[in-house]
């Protein structure tokens, strides 16, 4: 029996010791470090479920919140905004629990309220999806031909264009069913964490935007 209890011993406090001197998971440090003690402390295994308490529960919380603080300073790194506000939010919350599973409920509900809003945010991208029909359109309205094909690729233009508004239309009211009035603001297409996406200069990111808006009156 004594053998084990020194085996207990040596697990928890090898468990504290795995977050040493790593300040990513200080928080999971000081309560791993906390429940190793209570065990250190202990005669017999039975002392410890009385020292025990909600302390491992309390490790569990303290890693959330370590990985969640990483999390946020991720997201802000590669501004992030959106993404970076359900680690936010968790981690101002993360404090008023102290039981794993009422944790885990709060986590969850945040993370699925927050899909939504990435989600509604990235529908803001149209105009990376819509590139190559932008340039269709200019090489339509534009093109040097014969007259008796200069009607035809106009309407071909005009055809494109009628067809990205019935996109526009069918994306808003869709989005509609998860946040009510939703509308495509094309300028959101400008921050940072969207235009990363499109390898151009910002004048014909420019271009392409005011084009764009112009076709779907915006």
């Amino acid at each position: 029996m004594d053998n084990l209890l020194e085996e207990y011993k040596a697990y928890y406090a090898l468990r504290a010791e795995r977050f040493a001197n790593n300040p990513n998971y200080s928080n999971s440090y000081k309560a791993e470090k906390d429940l190793s003690e209570a065990m250190q402390s202990c005669n017999t295994l039975d002392e410890f479920k009385e020292r025990m308490g909600n302390k491992n529960e309390l490790c569990a919380i303290a890693l959330a919140k370590d990985e969640y603080i990483i999390e946020k300073q991720f997201f802000e790194k590669h501004q992030e905004k959106i993404r970076q506000s359900a680690a936010e939010n968790i981690l101002a919350g993360v404090d008023n629990y102290d039981n794993v599973m009422d944790l885990i409920s709060f986590i969850t509900e945040t993370e699925n309220k927050n899909s939504i809003k990435i989600s509604m945010d990235e529908s803001n991208r149209m105009l990376i999806e819509e590139w190559s029909s932008l340039d269709t359109i200019e090489m339509f309205e534009n093109a040097v031909v014969p007259d008796k094909y200069k009607n035809d690729m106009l309407n071909s233009a005009k055809n494109i264009k009628e067809e990205m508004n019935e996109r526009v239309k069918s994306l808003e009211e869709n989005n509609d069913a998860w946040e009510p009035g939703w509308r495509l603001q094309p300028d959101v297409v400008l921050e940072y964490r969207h235009k990363r996406l499109l390898p151009y200069k910002d004048e014909h990111i420019n271009e392409q935007l005011s084009k764009f808006k112009s076709i779907i009156n915006r």
